[in-house]
């Protein structure tokens, strides 16, 4: 492969003389309509809340339409500026062309800079943009806003036009001249003998439409030059209006559908060519009010049209596994699994494109198609003779960092997915449909799928299209460079194996020049890829391992990208060696990176996958945001279910009653309180009542035996000034206390459920006693209902409270919180069973079974579950729908002062960070959701709990990082109100004046107090609305706070949290 070789030294010279002069050579071109459909798109700006619409919308239409013409672009492109083409560079300058038409016309401020050409390489192409400032932006110098035009391209244009405005007039202030802002210029790019113009008329009637393409019409026949032209764009009247105010001989190209939610079709094409067949089609909905429309000619297999130039591998995130027909079968009704890359043709697919957007996924063994089934109320994905029905076509929804949801368009709520999660590909897994949610085993790359011997020849920037970390997957059988047991010391092997999203497979480029990069190790910046023994010991065979970064020769590797978008990687210190896995392994798990002869074998053809260590994809930044085009992320709105937890005690050292959720506002923001916390009688294994205290010591196995609070719950007296009406409490009341109180609240709140939680922390210890028999499950279950629905007491003592009945109406069901099942993670001294995960799951169908049996209305049954891996594997998730209205994931509390000496850390991460010591073992919030969603409890079911406390470490040094990840030397101090060493709700660090140096990390969407000393993880606004933000784009059925007495008397948190606010 010597004849390779060379071609990449070239190459590499080439593409390196090309960039560092600025250059770009394209090769000569013609495109007339029909070609490929035309695209024009209104954007309303470049982005959506935080998401670019370039990455998550232009890049679509960019891969399918030879132009896509672009109104309301955004303040800036994205990709490298090639050049700034004006002045004489425009095709419109110069005595030849009239007057009125050319650049000097222009708003003098915009003359300077005229259309700025990059190069933007995406990962799924390289493509030109042309993008014209024609937003003046409130600014003398034409910067910013979002109110101009652009053209996106797949080769550089042959010539570049930008045409005034006749409706514009310069300002003269001397002269008494206002002039007009408002009328913007038009754009136009030639290719062979056609011009494409993209324009944007004026609103409220595109009144300056018209003489825009009287001004066209007369630049390109002005030329004398027999070319063509076609205007596309927003022109803000429908084309009726329009019809008699175009040029002679010019033809309109319409949808004939409205393209803006007002109603009113604006959006169309305008051509000089008068020709029959085109077809043009108003495309499915993206972020804008606006819909695009594509035009094109209607012929024979026009539509659809393959996506990629090549065909592709359909890869899981989650685990590397690609969609594959089982066992390597063709037939109609083969089964789709997801196996691990073995480079067999049923993995490779080539992904259909059609004019509405949607695609079909057609394969290269069988030549048939993806085909959805259901049977029941599951679905089933086969192969199937294609055709162009809904039924086999997808729509793809870009989440960012290359990686897509791929929607039925029969139902756009199911998606592929991977059942159950794969963990390793070469476990074969079935291909289904599911409610779409997210997981990484519903979320998709299309990577290459053949490997090429051949070197591509046009210029690339390798830098452009990879600035972030990557995974290094070889295209042999998909094993990823991976630092050896999660090594993160110097002289770490680096092995092979399968995709896990862990750190230790996170490969930061950076960037030398546009082909030759270092790559850090994620887990260990200090530590970069590099031959064991360094520049004098590179030789074909030596492995690779982690080295202290210091940029020598051997730790630099120059990538040549081949015509399947893999990359050989050539190492610096020897260019005929390339990076590589010892022999070749077929299975992704086996064998160590190393480097070998470069002869462009499977294994040595690289690809540069995505990286997501927080388990979900960071949305792509808008580029060039500034005046008007900043814009602040749209508030996430409140998501259903609302839950709250009101603790007995808190009415005693916090002096927060039930009236507190009156008067502060917070019962008409829930849709649910759940009172806690009632015990299990250790004797007879029933729920019961009692006046005894427990125990506060976490060693203590058996204080909190028999412990309740039965004078909390329904024999203390309220006063007046704490009653919630006012009313204070008689003696011999049958009902008073805190259920009292909450039976006066519903009828404040009708609607608003209350439910009693049954165990907590203190009081599991006994649950796997009352689940472990069905006897003991019915005795159980029958005895709560008794007290708790029924609402039988019993009469405790002297005191009158309690009788038949006396509480009945106040709890609308029950909440179950086992810390934990079959695991030894809860409270020193719980019982503990192998059959706890099965009993665990019976116990909730009996609940659901007694309740029911009732046939007084639906009760609702909700459980608080466990966030770490380990204690989720030890409950049947799949099941738990069946049984459960809600599951409330307590996803906190993954981090705090029991790590004695740290690193301090976030108890409640939304996400992972590369940066954080914990990186990779699942403790977050997001890697919790994703763990039960994945194992199948539906998304709409699933709670994201929230502490409305924090966590705190003493003797923390600044570190550099406002004592984020730093050491420790023990917990805090209590405050009055917690009352436990390294706890702190947040009214107290309020009160102490801890605020003041609250910080907000955007990474793990999280929060901390550092005081110099003292460093608490804590809720705050920001946290809990980018929490609010993920239960939205999850689909996630409610928030759960935990616990309301630790919020301050303004209700902050659960403001925060709910996202509602009080009424006046």
């Amino acid at each position: 492969m010597a004849r390779l070789f060379a071609r990449w030294r070239l190459l590499a010279v080439a593409v390196v003389a090309a960039l560092g002069a600025g250059l770009l050579v394209a090769p000569p071109a013609t495109a007339v309509i029909g070609d490929k459909p035309l695209i024009t798109y209104n954007m309303q700006g470049a982005s959506t809340g935080v998401d670019s619409k370039w990455t998550t919308t232009i890049r679509n239409y960019a891969m399918r339409a030879e132009i896509v013409a672009l109104q309301e672009a955004g303040a800036s492109p994205p990709g490298d500026i090639v050049d700034l083409i004006h002045g004489a560079g425009l095709a419109n300058s110069g005595n030849n062309v009239a007057a009125n038409l050319r650049e000097d016309r222009l708003p003098q401020a915009m003359r300077p800079t005229g259309v700025r050409h990059s190069l933007w390489n995406t990962g799924a192409g390289a493509f030109d943009i042309y993008f014209l400032q024609t937003d003046r932006n409130g600014q003398s110098d034409y910067h910013g806003g979002r109110v101009n035009v652009a053209m996106v391209t797949q080769r550089a244009a042959d010539d570049v036009a930008a045409l005034p405005n006749p409706f514009y007039v310069e300002p003269d202030p001397q002269n008494g001249v206002a002039g007009t802002q408002g009328p913007r210029a038009t754009l136009g790019l030639r290719f062979g003998d056609t011009w494409y113009f993209t324009l944007h008329a004026l609103s409220g009637g595109g009144n300056d439409a018209p003489g825009l393409l009287a001004n066209i019409s007369a630049f390109v026949t002005g030329r004398g030059l027999g070319e063509h032209w076609i205007a596309l764009g927003d022109f803000n009247r429908t084309p009726g209006s329009l019809g008699a105010n175009i040029p002679g001989g010019a033809r309109i190209y319409a949808s004939g559908v409205p393209t803006q939610q007002s109603g009113n079709e604006l959006d169309y094409a305008v051509s000089s060519q008068n020709q029959n067949g085109v077809q043009v089609n108003r495309m499915a909905g993206a972020s804008s009010d606006h819909y695009a429309v594509n035009i094109g000619q209607l012929r024979a297999a026009a539509e659809p049209t393959p996506m990629f130039t090549e065909r592709r591998t359909i890869e899981s995130v989650q685990s590397g596994g690609l969609i594959d027909a089982k066992e390597g079968g063709t037939a109609v009704g083969t089964q789709i699994v997801s196996s691990r890359r073995n480079g067999a043709d049923n993995q490779s697919w080539t992904i259909d494109a059609y004019n509405d957007n949607s695609i079909r996924i057609r394969g290269k063994q069988s030549n048939r198609c993806l085909l959805p089934q259901q049977s029941g109320s599951s679905w089933s994905v086969k192969l199937d003779d294609c055709g162009d029905s809904i039924w086999e076509r997808f729509r793809l929804e870009y989440m960012g960092n290359d990686e897509y949801q791929v929607h039925s368009e029969y139902d756009a709520s199911l998606c592929l997915n991977v059942k159950g999660g794969q963990t390793d590909p070469s476990t074969v897994k079935d291909v289904i449909l599911w409610e779409c949610q997210n997981t990484p085993n519903e979320r998709w790359m299309f990577t290459p799928a053949e490997a090429s011997v051949d070197a591509d020849t046009s210029a690339y920037d390798l830098r452009e299209s990879f600035p972030n970390a990557v995974v290094l997957e070889s295209l042999k059988a998909g094993g990823v460079a991976s630092a050896k047991d999660a090594g993160t010391t110097n002289g770490t092997k680096v092995v092979s194996f399968h995709r896990t999203g862990y750190s230790n497979q996170g490969m930061l480029p950076v960037w030398l020049d546009g082909v030759t990069a270092v790559f850090k190790a994620t887990a260990a910046p200090n530590l970069c890829l590099d031959v064991n023994g360094g520049d004098d010991s590179v030789a074909a065979g030596k492995k690779l391992e982690l080295d202290v970064c210091d940029n020598h020769d051997s730790q630099q590797w120059v990538g040549e990208r081949l015509l399947n978008s893999t990359v050989l990687l050539h190492n610096r210190a020897a260019p005929d060696l390339c990076m590589d896995i010892a022999g070749s392994p077929d299975n992704p798990n086996n064998g160590d990176f190393d480097v070998e002869n470069c002869t462009a074998t499977a294994s040595q053809q690289i690809i540069f996958g995505s990286f997501d260590p927080t388990g979900v994809p960071e949305p792509d930044q808008d580029w060039g945001r500034d005046g008007s085009d900043l814009s602040v992320i749209p508030d996430p709105g409140a998501p259903a279910q609302r839950t709250a937890y009101f603790p007995s005690w808190s009415v005693y050292a916090n002096e927060f009653y039930v009236k507190n959720l009156d008067t502060e506002g917070i019962a008409g923001r829930l849709t649910t309180l759940t009172y806690a916390f009632e015990n299990i009688d250790p004797v007879d294994l029933t729920c019961f009542a009692a006046n005894q205290a427990g125990s506060s010591d976490e060693s203590d196995t058996t204080g909190n035996d028999g412990a309740s609070d039965a004078w909390a719950d329904y024999q203390m007296g309220y006063t007046a000034d704490n009653s919630i009406d006012g009313t204070a409490d008689a003696w011999d009341q049958p009902l008073k206390g805190n259920f009292n109180q909450l039976k006066k609240l519903k009828a404040k709140y009708p609607n608003l459920k209350v439910t009693v939680s049954l165990g907590g922390w203190t009081y599991a210890k006994y649950f796997s006693d009352v689940a472990a028999t069905e006897a003991s499950r019915q005795k159980f279950v029958s005895s709560c209902i008794d007290m708790y629905i029924k609402g039988n007491l019993p009469q405790l003592g002297d005191d009158p409270a309690g009788g038949t009945g006396v509480a009945a109406g106040i709890f609308d069901g029950f909440d179950i919180d086992w810390e934990f099942p079959g695991s030894e993670n809860g409270h020193a001294g719980n019982h503990i069973s192998a059959q706890d995960t099965e009993n665990f799951t019976l116990l909730l169908a009996e609940f659901r079974h007694q309740l029911d049996a009732l046939g007084q209305g639906h009760y609702q049954l909700t459980a608080a579950l466990p966030s770490g891996p380990a204690d989720i594997d030890k409950i049947d998730v799949g099941s738990l729908g069946n049984s459960l209205d809600m599951a409330d994931i307590m996803t906190y509390d993954m981090h705090g002062a029991w790590e004695t000496e740290g690193p301090t850390n976030f108890q409640a991460p939304l996400y992972d960070s590369p940066a954080s010591p914990a990186a990779g073992i699942g403790f977050t919030a997001n890697d919790a959701v994703d763990n039960y969603l994945i194992h199948g409890l539906p998304a709409s079911k699933l709670s994201l709990g929230v502490p409305l406390y924090g966590r705190g470490w003493t003797g923390v040094p600044e570190g550099g990082t406002d004592g984020l990840y730093q050491s420790a030397t023990g917990p805090t101090d209590p405050f009055p109100y917690s009352q436990q060493d390294g706890v702190a709700m947040y009214k107290e660090l309020e009160a102490a004046g801890k605020l003041v140096d609250l910080h907000y990390d955007p990474q793990t969407k999280s929060s901390w107090v550092y005081d110099g000393t003292n460093f608490w993880s804590i809720e705050s606004p920001d946290s809990l609305t980018a929490k609010r933000q993920y239960i939205k784009d999850r689909h996630l059925g409610g928030i759960m706070m935990y616990s309301l007495e630790a919020d301050d008397a303004n209700a902050t948190l659960v403001t925060a949290a709910t996202g509602l606010i009080p009424a006046p």
